[in-house]
């Protein structure tokens, strides 16, 4: 799997979390958090590699999600752990029609994932690209529609490391 050398050039890289959001399909934001998310303000890194491959892992930093740093941890800890953290990796490729701004990009199929149901599947999410939006760094906005909550999901990334397009 290639991406497309000119999409390459603006998706590959390291993207850190910058913010979720989840709102209805009328735009007024959701309000529950379900059990196993990943709190109110997770943190996150997402890698794209131009020769088709990607990594996401992410972790809530709600207090009480995660354990105290500690050399040893308890099997009630690990769980608890697993239950506010996402992993998973994979192939990365683009649909028709996608450009170098906005398209549609499928995480997947997942070769690997810490939520044994997302395994050899794909992850299909919109997204836009803003150049130097924030702070001088890109912004990377992926979002999904889920028909059944009648929600939209919203991930804002900013390219890790200062770097921007406008800087190449």
């Amino acid at each position: 799997i290639m991406l497309p050398p000119n999409i390459a050039a603006v998706l590959s890289g390291a993207w850190q979390m910058l913010n979720t959001t989840s709102t209805y399909l009328n735009g007024t934001l959701t309000t529950t958090a379900t059990p196993g998310d990943l709190g109110l303000y997770p943190i996150g890194f997402l890698i794209y590699h131009s020769s088709g491959f990607m990594s996401a892992n992410m972790a809530s930093t709600t207090p009480g999600d995660i354990p105290l740093p500690a050399k040893n941890y308890t099997d009630a800890e690990y769980s608890l752990m697993a239950r506010h953290t996402l992993s998973y990796a994979g192939g990365l490729s683009v649909w028709e029609g996608s450009n170098e701004t906005m398209g549609t990009v499928t995480h997947g199929p997942l070769t690997m994932a810490t939520r044994p149901d997302w395994e050899v599947v794909n992850q299909t999410r919109n997204y836009t690209v803003s150049i130097g939006y924030y702070e001088g760094r890109d912004v990377l906005h992926l979002w999904a529609r889920n028909e059944e909550k009648y929600s939209i999901s919203n991930i804002y990334w900013a390219r890790a490391g200062g770097w921007s397009m406008r800087s190449w």
